[in-house]
């Protein structure tokens, strides 16, 4: 698993981000503990909850 960029998030629509979330979440319990996939899967989790965060993906 690679970082995922803020700016290659921002060019995600809500259902991708959305998408994204669930596959990096369910993978979390096959990653080995303090292992560096599973903390690229954490900092990526992250990454994508400040981007659905965005002004454009609040509701109104």
């Amino acid at each position: 698993m690679r970082v995922m960029s803020q700016t290659e998030l921002a060019r995600c629509t809500r259902s991708e981000l959305q998408i994204l979330l669930q596959v990096i979440a369910a993978e979390l319990p096959r990653l080995r503990e303090n292992s560096p996939e599973l903390r690229t899967a954490h900092y990526n989790l992250q990454n994508i909850r400040i981007a659905l965060a965005r002004p454009e993906f609040r509701p109104r």
